[in-house]
Formats: C-alpha cells, structure tokens, sequence
C-alpha cells in the first residue's frame, strides 16, 4: 500500500486569459491551466472575512446545507444551518459547506475572464459552489461531468488529478452511478487497485488567490489545508473555437447558471442532449459519438420531456444531419453543432408540441 505519488506539473499563468485563447490552448485540448494570483482582484478576496460574514443581516436568516465529516465518502449525514450558525460552529466541528454562493454575496465574485463570452454565458453555464471548511478536508478520487475553473479565497489547496482519456480503465472509478472511487487515496492499496500504478498522475499546489483550471472528467483528488474557502464555476463542455465579440462586467449574482438536473425541463432540449452525448462513456476514450451512442445520448433527453413521437429513425436523420464530414461519427464540432441544428429540426415536429 500507498500514498499517491505525483510527480508532474501543468502549465502556470501569471493572469487569466481571454475566452479565445483558453479554449484554444486549454479547453479544446483539454489541458489543465494554474491562474497564478488571479482571484486577487476579487472583490471577495478582501473582503470575505468571518467578520464580514457575520456583519450581513442575511447570515442569520439564509439556511445553507453543510456536509458531515471533512474526509468525503459520500455515504456521511448532512444537515441545514443558517449561515450564522456554520460560521460559529465549522472551526470546532468536523464539517464543510458546499452550496453555490449565498445571493447576497454573489456580487463579490466576478464572472472570470476566461469564461466572459456572450456564447459561454448564454449556453454553457451549469453551476457555481462555495467550498467553506477549517481545513483539513479530503475528498474522494472522483471526476465531474462539467469543465471547471476553481478559485481560492483562503487557505491552500493540494490536488492530484489524470487525464481521463489516458486513465479509463485504470482509474477504479467502482461506485456506479457516482463517478467516483472507493479507494483510500491516503492508502491506495495496489494489489486491489493495480491500475494506480500506471496512472499518470499531475500534482498541483494552490495558494490563496490562485484559479485552477479542471478539464471535463479528469479524476482529481483534493486536500484542503488552514481556513479555507473556495468557489468553483461549471459549465457544460464545449470544444469548438469560440467567437467573442463583447465582454461585459458581470458578477455571480447576474448569471444564470442551468444546473442540468435530468428532471429539469426547464433546461432546453438542445442543452440536455448536448450534456447527455459529452458524458458518454465512448466520448472519453474514442473522442466521437456513433450511431447507437448518440441514440443512447439523445433518446433519454427527449422522453424525459415527453416527446415519444421523435422515433429512432428521426433520431438517426438528426445524426447524418449533425456528421458534416460524412464519415459516421460525430466529432467535438459537429457534436457542439447540435445547439443550434437540433431546434430547427424539431420545427418538422410543431404540431406534436
């Protein structure tokens, strides 16, 4: 047995990017990206203090869900408090808040750079989440089906992630339905777990300040040390070159972020079956959709709306609609290219609707 031994470094910038650039070099490769001391310009970063918190009238009314137990497995109790009663309670008791950004500080965090692109902001956005603890923290090995930039306003952070693409069947990924891992990360035992052996494994420091960037389903394992508070961004993969013609000052607080709950139907048809075809397991290793995988992507977005009438053979001409080149596989564009294809194809379908 033991611990994880990580021994390669990812790129460091020493500001953000803008969103042509990081899609370009980042998140088309998907390639991770350390942000140096980005979030120093934060409101937040200065001004989210305990005391800070405690001086807002609405700390002692918003109620905040908050995890028991600072070493994740998934199976610990949580509990509601008020955002008050965790911040006298989480220096001595062994809990951790995650929840999005309480609304009445969301105006403290700026959407950040490389994400500030009317596309980005209009289709893509998914989810943002205060991470708040005393330190100490540990999470599973686990992946997320979002692309992500993390950024930290306390304390420090140490992450070991992998390539998913490079990891699929090493990974251990043995909790179904949870992508994530049963391993003790702190004590991986090789005889149960032999493919950790020849994982390639990134080893990441952050400091107060720093923004990392997480690609779309890389396994990652994170450890927080000293008071520590972090907020994180989702949104929805997307590998085609962006197009950004403005950029506007925009906070938290003025974004809609679509978490896409599978029961939503808020969440436009094209966005849930554009989710769906990214996390299916061919995409990670062969980087294409064919016929039977895009069936299985887009089938379950549309009943889950109640369009049974869209039969499979419909289903497969949106396919050859979609597979601009004509080889029988969809890559990351035409892929990407079901956001704008898949509402006028429905059109044929109005007098179902």
């Amino acid at each position: 047995s033991s611990g994880i031994n990580a021994e390669y470094g990812i790129d460091v910038l020493d500001s953000f990017i803008t969103p042509v650039q990081f899609f370009n070099e980042y998140v088309i490769p998907g390639t991770p990206v350390l942000f140096k001391g980005a979030a120093k310009t934060f409101p937040a970063f200065t001004k989210w203090t305990d005391e800070y918190f405690e001086s807002l009238p609405e700390s002692q009314l918003f109620s905040v869900f908050v995890e028991e137990g600072k070493k994740e497995n998934r199976n610990e109790g949580s509990r509601h408090l008020t955002f008050s009663e965790f911040l006298k309670a989480y220096k001595k008791e062994d809990i951790y808040y995650v929840n999005p950004v309480p609304p009445f500080l969301a105006s403290d965090i700026p959407l950040h750079l490389p994400l500030n692109c009317p596309f980005v902001i209009e289709n893509l956005l998914a989810d943002n989440v205060m991470w708040f603890s005393s330190g100490g923290t540990k999470s599973v090995w686990h992946n997320d089906a979002y692309e992500n930039i993390n950024c930290l306003m306390r304390g420090t952070k140490w992450f070991i992630m992998a390539n998913r693409s490079e990891t699929h069947q090493k990974a251990h990924i043995d909790v179904r339905g949870g992508a994530y891992s049963s391993v003790d990360v702190e004590n991986v035992d090789t005889n149960k777990y032999p493919g950790f052996k020849d994982i390639q494994f990134y080893n990441v420091s952050m400091e107060a300040g720093d923004c990392l960037y997480i690609p779309w389903m890389w396994f990652h394992h994170v450890n927080s040390f000293g008071s520590n508070l972090a907020v994180n961004i989702w949104w929805r993969s997307y590998r085609t070159p962006l197009v950004c013609d403005e950029m506007k000052q925009l906070t938290l607080d003025q974004l809609h972020f679509r978490d896409n709950d599978e029961e939503d139907r808020s969440v436009p048809l094209s966005e849930a079956a554009h989710q769906n075809i990214y996390m299916h397991d061919r995409m990670y290793v062969e980087k294409t959709i064919d016929p039977p995988a895009f069936l299985d992507s887009v089938g379950p977005a549309l009943d889950e709306r109640g369009m049974q009438y869209v039969t499979d053979e419909d289903v497969d001409r949106l396919f050859k609609l979609l597979d601009a080149n004509k080889d029988g596989l969809l890559n990351y564009v035409e892929i990407d290219s079901i956001l704008t294809v898949l509402p006028n194809f429905l059109l044929q379908f109005k007098d179902e609707l």
